[in-house]
Parts: structure tokens; sequence; C-alpha cells
């Protein structure tokens, strides 16, 4: 949020309604040093989540809130999504310091026989980036129980989102014909992973390496 704040000119950031982290932590202390300088936070992790309304009635997003989601989506009818970011991610590339961009669209009303178009900044994200978690029953969840199907890329250097504003186009090609509720996004999200440096490990344990265990 800092970093995007930064990126549009702003002269100063004012931080309040942190008190819920006491007691802070060593994790904590770094994010608030971080926050004014912008250029260290640049290669920094980041997960960037459009507003949803959390009302669990709703249908479509208000527009005089200024909410994007939840959207319903029509039959053959591009629904575009809009987000920014503040990642430069083929200068970190160069560098070899991106680890993984992550793109995850949660949908609801949605079944196996619905076939859906992604397209981030007009290209068409493949099926090969693609993985699908099935959440529509589970046995415990957060508040309003909220279920649907995840749709998770991960993405390669040649679907990355671009620095400033990105477009996500969500098209419903074919709508399974037995399901009469309306098919509708209600959540969009992108991490960004990065290296300490050109082939670093990611953090004490690399997921890669396996679970580690104290001997």
């Amino acid at each position: 949020t800092a970093c995007n704040y930064w990126e549009q000119g702003i002269d100063g950031l004012y931080i309040t309604q942190w008190f819920t982290n006491w007691p802070y932590k060593a994790s904590f202390y770094e994010k608030l040093r971080e926050i004014p300088h912008p250029d260290v936070m640049a290669s920094k992790d980041k997960n960037y989540r459009i507003l949803t309304s959390s009302t669990p009635a709703s249908e479509s997003a208000d527009p005089q809130s200024g909410l994007q989601l939840p959207t319903i989506l029509e039959l053959n009818k591009r629904t575009p999504i809009q987000f920014t970011i503040s990642d430069d991610l083929p200068r970190w590339d160069k560098v070899n310091r991106v680890h993984e961009v992550i793109l995850r669209v949660f949908i609801r009303q949605t079944t196996e026989l619905d076939q859906l178009s992604f397209k981030l900044n007009g290209k068409e994200l493949p099926e090969t980036l693609l993985r699908k978690i099935n959440q529509m029953y589970r046995m415990s969840s957060p508040r309003y129980r909220v279920f649907g199907y995840w749709f998770v890329f991960k993405l390669d250097s040649e679907h990355w989102p671009q620095k400033g504003n990105n477009t996500l186009e969500i098209t419903l090609l074919e709508r399974d014909p037995d399901v009469t509720p309306q098919i509708r996004v209600r959540d969009v999200e992108l991490e960004t992973k990065y290296l300490m440096g050109k082939n670093f490990h990611r953090g004490y344990v690399d997921p890669d390496l396996g679970p580690y265990e104290h001997v």
C-alpha cells in the first residue's frame, strides 16, 4: 500500500490504527522502518488485494461505494477489473531476484462445467499456468462461510503485470445450464515474491528443499 502511494507522488504518509498488532514483533518494526523508503521496499514481497464488499448477500458492488467487487459475470461479456501495482518486475528479473508472481481469483457459484477466460492486459492467461482449488464446501471456514472456486495462476514472465495500471478481463464463455444462481467474482489478489539475492534461498527453510526437522 505504501509503495503504491509513493508511486503516485504523495508528500507523506500518516500511519494509524496499527495498535492491534501489540505486542510488536521484529517483523512489525521492520515494516514500520521501511515505510518511508520505497527504494528499500521495491524488492520486498507484496500482496495486492482489490477491496470487496464483506456483506454476504451482495450480488454486485454498489457503484456509490467505488468498489469493483463483487461483480456478476454475464455470458460472453468481458468484465474488466482494474488494479495498480508498484513493482518493476522486469528490472528485478534482470538480476534474478523475482521468485514468483501469483494471481488469485475467487469466483462464487461456478462449477467444473463452466468455461472461463482470463486476460491480463490483453494477454490470454493459459491453462498451463492455472491451478483450480475447489472450496465449494468446507467443514470449517472463516466468517460468512463463503464458498466457491479459487483460480490460481503462477504467472511466467510473458504474462506478468506491468508497473502502474493493469486490467484483468474475465469472460464467462459457457455456463452450466443446471445452475441458476448468478456467477460472480468476489476476490482478486496479486502476490509478488522476491529473493534476497541472486540464487538466494526463500527464508530459513526454503519450501523447495522440503520440511526441516531439528536433530
